[in-house]
Formats: C-alpha cells, sequence, structure tokens
C-alpha cells in the first residue's frame, strides 16, 4: 500500500473519531438542556448517537467530562503561556498576564460554561469533578511550569505549588462570582482584582 493512500486512510480515520466526539457532545448538550443534566445517563447520548457505551469511554472518562468538554487543551495552553512570558517577569505576575491570556482565548466558549452553569447547578457530581479532576490537573501543570521558569525542583521548593494553589483559588473565585452575575461582571477584570489582592 502506498503512503499517500495510507495517509489517506488515516486522515479519514481521524476525522471519523473528530466527528464521533462531536456527535457524543452536541447530543449530550441536547439532552442535558431538554431532560436535565442529572436525569440523562451515559446510555440516552449512547443511545442517540448510535454508539456503545465502550465507544463513549474513548472519547470520554464521565458523563461530567462531556460537560466540561476539551479542559485537557487548556492545561497545554497555560503551561505554554506561562513559559513564554519574559523571563525577568515575577512567578505571580507571569502567571496572572498568562492566566488573562487564557480568558481572552476561551472568549467563544463563555456562553457555554454559562449554560453549564446553569444546568448542573444542583449538581453535586459536576462540583466535585471540577474539584477532584479539574483543579488539581491545571495545579499540577501550572507548578510544574512555574518550577521551569524558577529553574527550582518542586520536590524540593514549596514555592511552585503554593503559588499554583493560590493561582487556581484565584481563578475559581473569579469564576464563581462572574457566573453569579450571569456573565454581567468581566471574568478578566475579577481576575485581575483577585490577583492584585494576593500580590498587596
Amino acid at each position: 500500500m502506498g503512503k499517500d493512500k495510507i495517509e489517506r486512510i488515516l486522515g479519514r480515520r481521524e476525522r471519523k473519531k473528530q466527528q464521533t466526539r462531536e456527535a457524543l457532545e452536541a447530543t449530550a448538550w441536547r439532552l442535558f438542556q431538554r431532560k436535565g443534566y442529572d436525569q440523562t445517563t451515559i446510555e440516552d447520548i449512547t443511545d442517540a448517537v448510535d454508539v456503545s457505551t465502550r465507544t463513549f469511554f474513548r472519547y470520554f472518562d464521565s458523563k461530567e467530562a462531556v460537560l466540561f468538554g476539551d479542559w485537557r487543551s487548556d492545561l497545554e495552553r497555560i503551561s505554554e503561556l506561562i513559559l513564554a512570558r519574559p523571563a525577568d517577569e515575577p512567578p505571580l505576575r507571569a502567571l496572572m498576564q498568562a492566566a488573562l491570556q487564557l480568558v481572552e482565548l476561551n472568549r467563544d466558549k463563555e456562553s457555554r460554561i454559562l449554560l453549564r452553569n446553569q444546568l448542573a447547578k444542583n449538581s453535586r457530581r459536576v462540583g466535585d469533578y471540577e474539584r477532584n479532576v479539574i483543579n488539581p490537573e491545571f495545579e499540577r501543570v501550572i507548578a510544574q511550569a512555574l518550577a521551569r521558569r524558577m529553574e527550582v525542583e518542586p520536590e524540593s521548593d514549596p514555592r511552585p505549588e503554593l503559588i499554583a494553589a493560590i493561582a487556581v483559588g484565584a481563578w475559581n473565585a473569579a469564576r464563581k462570582l462572574s457566573l453569579a452575575s450571569d456573565g454581567k461582571l468581566s471574568m478578566a477584570d475579577l481576575l485581575r482584582q483577585a490577583f492584585d489582592f494576593i500580590s498587596a
């Protein structure tokens, strides 16, 4: 089989995977809005897309993961943004600027974030997923990026982990206020206020 044919086959497979992921996500959101988040099961989603639950778990590790979308791509982004900041910038300042850049990059997701908040307002599982899965991963990745910038070993220097934990706390506080205002309060402004307070 020629190289071009192999590349075409692989290209089709990747497109098919992407289409399946998008179909699962779009269907899940439609069902969440129609039936309610807690009332929608994974089987409801897979039946509507006509795939197996096994296929679902190839793309998402839980129903909560569908609700939060491709959040893992933001892990790579925040790490890259931190490492791209000027070398002489203090760590907390570099982190604030990287976080503000991430808010700007995700501006097109704000309406979905607001809708997710409405859908999941009364679901404890969603809050647990954010606290127990998403936040620790962001803390880990941010701490690693800061350690590289600071040229220290995170195993023996507590500063990167401490700054990362504070930053994730600031992000969550700003996000909570922004969501409570239905997006009327700017996430970027709230985040800047939170970091300014921490710096002071």
